[in-house]
C-alpha cells in the first residue's frame, strides 16, 4: 500500500483532473490514466461493505431478526507477526464492545489470509447498512466484511424422480486392501449403499455421522457413486480402488447439505487437505498417496470477479505443496436470463430450435459477468471442470412446459457457470457430462424471462446411487449438474492413473515416481480436448468482429467451452495412424528442455493429412503479493527456424495462442497435409521452457508433457509402430533436467 504522503499526492492529482485543471510539470500522463478511471479515493465503508454482503445481512435479519448476524471478516494482512496479533486484539476488544463474539480466528501466511468468523447483534448490523460510515466499517485493518463463505448443496424435491429400489449383482474381489488415490471431500455417503459397500472408505474426524440422518446423504451419496460407477445407465466397470472420503458437509434444519457455520471455509479444506496428506499432531497421514481430489463444492457468495479469492489461493498453495490435483466444479447459476429477442412466450417456444439456440446464447454473452465461477473454481493450479449440455437420460421427450435450450449436446447445459479466470487464464478447462437441462418460461413483460429446472432428473441427468425417504440402501436416481461433470471428470483421472501404470497393459510408464501423477493426469485429461462443430458457429455469431479481433473473440468462446469436451478413450487407445507420448520432469525459470520426438520414416516427402497435439501442464507456486500471481509460465515451441515443419497450421477453431500461455495448462492443436521432406532427421524438436512471473522463482515445477502425432487412416502409415521402433526409453528431453 502507498504511504500517507504518497496517497495525499495522488489525491491532490485526482482532484486537478477531476476540476479540469492541466496536470503540474512532468505530471501529464498521470491525466491519460485518470481518464481511464471512474474514482480515486482511499480504502473506505463503500469498498469494506460490497453490495452482497448488505444482501446477506438483510436476508439474516428478515429470517432471524433476534439472533446474531454471523459473517467474516478479512483483514489486510501485516507480514509481521507481532503487527498481526495486536490488529486482531484491539479487533477482538472492538467486537465484545459492539456485544458480538468471535466465533473462529485463521491466519494463514502461505497465502497471505487473516480473517475471523464473527458474531454481531441485529441492532447494530442495521446500523451499519443504514449508515454504511460507523463502527468495523470504519476501521483500517480491515479489508472486507464479507457473508460466511459456505458451500451448501440444495435439497431434491422428492417427487418420483427416482427409480426406486433396484438390485445390483456385484462381483465378490475385495479392494479395499488397495491404496486409495483419489479423494472426495463433500457431504457423508451412505457407505453401505449396494453401489458403495465396500468400495469407499469413510475418514470421520468430526464424527458428522452421528447427525448425519441417511435419508439426508444425498450429495456425497451421488458424487461417490459418479467416481466409482460413472453414470449408471452406461453400465461401466468400477473403479478397481477404493475411494477415500472425508465428508466436510453435514445436515441443517432446511434439509440442506452444507459447510460448518462455526469455521470458516477456508479452514475446513485446509484441515482436510492437511489431514488426509500431512497428518495433524502426532497422528499419520490418513491418505498420503492420493493424488487427485474431487472438490464438487462452492461459495456461490464468492462469485469469482477479477481478484483471486482466499480459497483460491489456498487452493493452489496446497496443490504446489501437496502435489496434488484438484478437480472442482464450476458452479451452477440458476439466475433467472432474460431474452430480449422475443417478446411473448409464444413467439419464444414457436421458434426454430436454431434461432430459439441464438438467442439464449446471445442473453448469456451479454450476461457473462453476472454468471461467473464460484469461488474457489478459479484457482489456477486446479483443473475446473463445466457442465457439458449431455444426460444420458434425455430423450427429446419433455413436459410441454420445458424447453431444450439448444440444439444439441456440444455447449455447456445452461446453468454452468462461465469463465475466465484470474488475468483471463482458461477456465472451466474442460466440460464433462453435466445433464441436458431445460428451462421454462417465468415471465412475460415485453421480453422472455427463462430460467433453469431443478427436477425432473429422470428426463435430462444422468442416474447414481441416491438417498430415499425411508433411508434405504438400494435407491437409485437422476442428477445433474456441474458437480455431476465434476464427479465425472475424476473418474476419468483415475482410469488414466491405472493406464499410466498398467505394465501388463503394455505402458512404457509404470515405474514413474508418482510425484508425477497429478501433472501427468491433469495434461492427459487436457489432451483428448477440442471444440468441436459447435465452435466454428460460436466463431462466426460471437463477437467482436474485425481485423487483429480474433484473440477477444476466441476468449469469449473459451467463456463457454474451455478447451472443450475430452475424448480420453482417444488418449489412451493409441492406434495404428496414432501414436501419444508421454515426458514429464521438472524445470526451473529461464531454462529450457528439449524433447525430440521421432516421426514414422513412411511419411517422409508424403503428402498426407496428419495432426498434432501438444498438452503441457504444471503446478506453479504462487506469489500472492504480485499481481502477476503465477510464478511459474511454461510453454512449448519448435526449436528448429521453419516452425512446425511437419505441421505448419494451427487448427482454426480453438483457444488463441494468447490464451493457452495464461494458466498452467498449454493446449494446441496443429494439422496440415503438405508433404515435407525430414529434417533434423526425421525428429520434431520441441522446447519446453520456463519463465519467472511473478517475482523470482527459486525453486524447480513438475510438469507432464503429452504429445500425439495421427495420420488419416487411409494413408496406411503405420504411425504407432514406427514411432514405437525409433522409442528406446519414454520421450526424454535432450539437453536440461531429465526425467
Amino acid at each position: 500500500m502507498p504511504d500517507v504522503r504518497a496517497l495525499r499526492e495522488l489525491l491532490s492529482l485526482w482532484g486537478r483532473y477531476k476540476s479540469g485543471k492541466s496536470m503540474e510539470t512532468g505530471k501529464s500522463e498521470w491525466g491519460k490514466l485518470f481518464s481511464l478511471l471512474v474514482d480515486v479515493r482511499p480504502w473506505g465503508p463503500e469498498d469494506r461493505v460490497p453490495p452482497e454482503t448488505i444482501q446477506y445481512w438483510e436476508e439474516c435479519i428478515i429470517n432471524a431478526p433476534d439472533d446474531p448476524v454471523r459473517f467474516e471478516v478479512e483483514f489486510w494482512f501485516q507480514e509481521n507477526l507481532d503487527q498481526r496479533r495486536r490488529v486482531f486484539q484491539k479487533f477482538q476488544r472492538e467486537i465484545l464492545e459492539l456485544g458480538g463474539q468471535i466465533v473462529q480466528h485463521a491466519d494463514i501466511p502461505e497465502i497471505r489470509y487473516e480473517a475471523a468468523l464473527i458474531d454481531i447483534p441485529p441492532d447494530h448490523i442495521q446500523t451499519i447498512i443504514e449508515h454504511r460510515d460507523v463502527s468495523l466499517a470504519r476501521s483500517d485493518e480491515i479489508m472486507f466484511l464479507r457473508p460466511q463463505s459456505v458451500a451448501r448443496h440444495h435439497p431434491r424435491i422428492f417427487d418420483g424422480d427416482d427409480d426406486g429400489e433396484t438390485e445390483w449383482i456385484h462381483d465378490d474381489v475385495s479392494i479395499l486392501h488397495r491404496t486409495p488415490v483419489v479423494g472426495l471431500l463433500d457431504g457423508l455417503p451412505i457407505q453401505n449403499h449396494q453401489r458403495l459397500d465396500g468400495r469407499i472408505v469413510i475418514d470421520d474426524p468430526d464424527d458428522i455421522g452421528r447427525n448425519y440422518e441417511v435419508n439426508r446423504r444425498e450429495h456425497g451419496t451421488s458424487m461417490a457413486s459418479l467416481i466409482v460407477h460413472g453414470d449408471l445407465n452406461r453400465q461401466e466397470p468400477p473403479i478397481n480402488r477404493p475411494l477415500y472420503v472425508q465428508p466436510i458437509l453435514q445436515p441443517n434444519e432446511h434439509g440442506e447439505e452444507h459447510t460448518s457455520r462455526d469455521q470458516l471455509l477456508i479452514d475446513v479444506v485446509y484441515s482436510a487437505v492437511r489431514r488426509m496428506k500431512e497428518g495433524e499432531g502426532s497422528q499419520p497421514a490418513t491418505a498420503p498417496h492420493v493424488v487427485l481430489v474431487n472438490l464438487s463444492l462452492g461459495d456461490e457468495w464468492r462469485p469469482f470477479a477479477r481478484v483471486m479469492s482466499p480459497l483460491g489461493r489456498l487452493v493452489d498453495y496446497l496443490s504446489y505443496n501437496y502435489s496434488v490435483l484438484f478437480l472442482i466444479s464450476a458452479g451452477n447459476v440458476m439466475d433467472r436470463l432474460k431474452i430480449t429477442d422475443y417478446d411473448t412466450g409464444t413467439a419464444f417456444e414457436d421458434a426454430s430450435p436454431e434461432d430459439r439456440e441464438k438467442a439464449i446464447l446471445k442473453a448469456l454473452d451479454a450476461n457473462k459477468g453476472h454468471r461467473t465461477l464460484f469461488s474457489p473454481a478459479e484457482a489456477i493450479n486446479a483443473l475446473t471442470v463445466g457442465a457439458a449440455n449431455q444426460g444420458s437420460a434425455f430423450n427429446n421427450d419433455l413436459p410441454a412446459n420445458l424447453i431444450d435450450p439448444f440444439t444439441d449436446d456440444e455447449l455447456p447445459n445452461i446453468a454452468s457457470a462461465l469463465g475466465l479466470g484470474y488475468r483471463k487464464a482458461m477456465k472451466p478447462e474442460l466440460l464433462f457430462e453435466g445433464g441436458r437441462t431445460p428451462v421454462q418460461i417465468v415471465k412475460v413483460d415485453g421480453s422472455v424471462t427463462i430460467q433453469p429446472v431443478r427436477n425432473p432428473a429422470r428426463m435430462f441427468g444422468l442416474k447414481c446411487a441416491l438417498p430415499d425417504q425411508r433411508g434405504g440402501t438400494r435407491n437409485e436416481g437422476h442428477t445433474w449438474g456441474t458437480s455431476v461433470a465434476t464427479a465425472l471428470a475424476t473418474r476419468a483421472g483415475h482410469l488414466i492413473y491405472e493406464t499410466v501404470i498398467d505394465a501388463d497393459g503394455g505402458s512404457y510408464h509404470a515405474d514413474v515416481d508418482v510425484h508425477y501423477m497429478p501433472v501427468i493426469v491433469k495434461a492427459l485429461l487436457v489432451h483428448g480436448a477440442s471444440w468441436g462443430p459447435k465452435g466454428a458457429m460460436l466463431d462466426k455469431f460471437f463477437g467482436p468482429k474485425g481485423r487483429g479481433q480474433h484473440v477477444q473473440r476466441r476468449d469469449n468462446i473459451s467463456r463457454f467451452l474451455g478447451y472443450g469436451v475430452p475424448d480420453i478413450k482417444r488418449v489412451l487407445d493409441c492406434t495404428e495412424n496414432r501414436a501419444t507420448l508421454l515426458g514429464y520432469g521438472r524445470i526451473s525459470a529461464n531454462s529450457a528442455l528439449v524433447y525430440q520426438i521421432p516421426l514414422p520414416a513412411d511419411l517422409n516427402g508424403v503428402g498426407v493429412l496428419r495432426s498434432l497435439t501438444i498438452t503441457l501442464a504444471w503446478f506453479s507456486p504462487i506469489n500472492p503479493r504480485h499481481q502477476g500471481y503465477r510464478m511459474a509460465a511454461l510453454d512449448v515451441s519448435e526449436v528448429s527456424n521453419d516452425r512446425f515443419w511437419i505441421v505448419s497450421d494451427r487448427e482454426p477453431f480453438q483457444p488463441s495462442d494468447k490464451s493457452i500461455t495464461r494458466g498452467t495448462v498449454f493446449h494446441e492443436r496443429r494439422s496440415g497435409e503438405k508433404a515435407a521432406v525430414f529434417v533434423d532427421d526425421g525428429y520434431l524438436k520441441l522446447r519446453v521452457s520456463c519463465r519467472s512471473t511473478a517475482g523470482e522463482l527459486q525453486e524447480s515445477v513438475p510438469y507432464a508433457l503429452a504429445i500425439s502425432f495421427e495420420v488419416d487412416i487411409g494413408s496406411g502409415i503405420q504411425v504407432y509402430e514406427q514411432i514405437r521402433d525409433r522409442l528406446i526409453t519414454p520421450v526424454r528431453p535432450t539437453v536440461g533436467i531429465g526425467t
